[in-house]
């Protein structure tokens, strides 16, 4: 529950509403990421894949939703990304790159919250 509202945070400071249908797709593949995070090895088969199972549509409608989003946050709130990032941001982020940047801030707030 707690990764939940966390997820919800990150994703709305970045101007990720639930109006996008990619929402909850996204925030799945992050809580899919946080439990194992050598999902992001292999996106397309470790997140994407078991996303659009759950959600009921293909992997390329996951991967196209989620970069979608991906495209409106580069766009619209570049200066909040690379403030989770933790770094300049100097070309345009893909899909799983968002994904990573994210689950590593969530991570990275979790550490800073327990030391």
């Amino acid at each position: 529950m707690k990764n939940n509202t966390i997820i919800d945070n990150r994703m709305q400071n970045l101007g990720i509403t639930r109006k996008y249908k990619g929402y909850y797709q996204l925030k799945l593949a992050i809580e899919l990421a946080l439990e194992d995070e050598d999902r992001l090895c292999s996106v397309a088969k470790n997140l994407y894949r078991p996303v659009a199972e759950i959600c009921g549509c293909s992997q390329c409608s996951v991967y196209r939703n989620i970069c979608t989003l991906s495209d409106n946050i580069w766009n619209y709130h570049y200066d909040a990304l690379s403030r989770i990032a933790g770094f300049k941001l100097t070309n345009k982020i893909t899909a799983t790159d968002m994904i990573a940047i994210l689950v590593a801030d969530i991570l990275r707030s979790q550490y800073n919250n327990v030391s």
